[in-house]
């Protein structure tokens, strides 16, 4: 019997049994205790960008410790950690403003999303004043001079746009070295977010250009209809890197205008902040949680991923980006039928048993381990 076998042999009977105090320190202790993500600010400014789209400019809050906010890049994200009616949850939020102006604050732009749980207590209820724990900067969508060609094409649909206006200032501020192409979607001019800031970049900054296209409504000065091969073609080099924040139906579409172009799939990047799934069936399972010294059971539906079911149940689940990419949290599963959608789950670990719960499906009832 190999050592993977007697490892899954251990965790089988751990699962059996319900005891997170047989269980070792592993990978994820050493991640959670070394990765110091907490920051704590509060609201200086509250920004109406759209009727459903504000912006929110957070400063350190000195009462809390926090002194100064960490540096971040063009691209980068941070996730605000809430307590919702006793739920713990997360969502991330690109940072939409300067990189070199940080001593400003992060400015993050949230869109109304309906029936969304942060989006409207976000939009609705948080004032000037009020506090947020939130993450440390995370994710690598921006511009990388190792990786990227320097004729770079944005491709942005409704809020999709924030990281690419940060993105702008740090090309017009000479961080970047790159010609940056940015073709921005909306249904209406009204729909517009940063119109500002996108035309002072159209009038100067020789390195960016802001191409928007109004899919409603046809108006003076902008393109009409959903982006296409015709509007990108002119902007089109003979090397280049695409990237894409939006709607997943937005990256469909221009996956197929792109392979008309012979665009390698390496050379396209992608942000997103949210996993689809429709299971055939929606089912309830049990989810059954090991910490290291407890175990919680909870319900865990077909139709949502093992992260939600315990943040419903108040498990402080560690995560940052939810959808698979940033690793933070991973854990072990002991027992049960799953499906993973995406993520970046190297095949070694996937053979040890280990998971991502915000992009995991139940299929049955599952015992999991939580470094926690």
């Amino acid at each position: 019997m190999t050592k993977i076998d007697n490892l899954k042999k251990e965790r089988k009977d751990i699962a059996k049994t319900y005891s997170g105090k047989k269980i070792k320190d592993t990978y994820i202790d050493g991640v959670i205790k070394n990765f110091q993500d907490i920051q704590y600010v509060k609201i200086k400014d509250i920004i109406e960008e759209t009727n459903d789209t504000k912006s929110f400019i957070l400063v350190p809050d000195e009462d809390k410790g926090t002194r100064e906010l960490a540096s971040f890049r063009a691209g980068q994200y941070i996730s605000l950690k809430m307590f919702i009616d006793g739920d713990y949850t997360t969502r991330a939020y690109s940072l939409s403003s300067a990189p070199n102006k940080i001593n400003k604050g992060y400015r993050i732009t949230i869109k109304r999303v309906p029936n969304g749980l942060v989006s409207n207590i976000m939009l609705d209820d948080m004032k000037i004043g009020d506090g947020l724990t939130i993450s440390r900067p995370m994710g690598d969508f921006g511009y990388n001079k190792v990786r990227d060609e320097k004729n770079v094409i944005g491709i942005a649909g409704g809020s999709g746009i924030t990281p690419f206006i940060s993105l702008a200032y740090e090309v017009d501020a000479g961080l970047d070295d790159c010609n940056l192409t940015v073709f921005y979607s909306v249904k209406t001019e009204d729909d517009i977010i940063f119109k500002k800031e996108i035309e002072y970049f159209n009038k100067h900054c020789k390195k960016v250009k802001f191409v928007m296209t109004l899919t409603r409504e046809e108006k003076p000065g902008y393109l009409k209809g959903h982006i296409n091969k015709d509007m990108i073609e002119p902007y089109i080099k003979e090397f280049n890197t695409v990237l894409m924040c939006g709607p997943k139906a937005l990256y469909k579409t221009m996956n197929e205008i792109l392979g008309e172009f012979n665009i390698p799939r390496k050379c396209v990047h992608y942000e997103n902040f949210m996993v689809d799934f429709l299971p055939i069936e929606e089912k309830t399972y049990e989810l059954k949680v090991i910490l290291k010294n407890d175990f919680k059971i909870c319900e865990c539906k077909s139709n949502e991923t093992l992260l939600v079911a315990m943040e419903k149940a108040g498990i402080k689940a560690p995560s940052l980006c939810r959808v698979g990419i940033c690793g933070y949290c991973r854990s072990v599963i002991l027992d049960g039928k799953i499906k993973m959608i995406g993520g970046n789950m190297e095949k070694a670990l996937a053979q040890n048993d280990y998971i991502h719960p915000c992009i995991t499906y139940p299929e049955s009832d599952v015992v999991l381990r939580l470094d926690i």
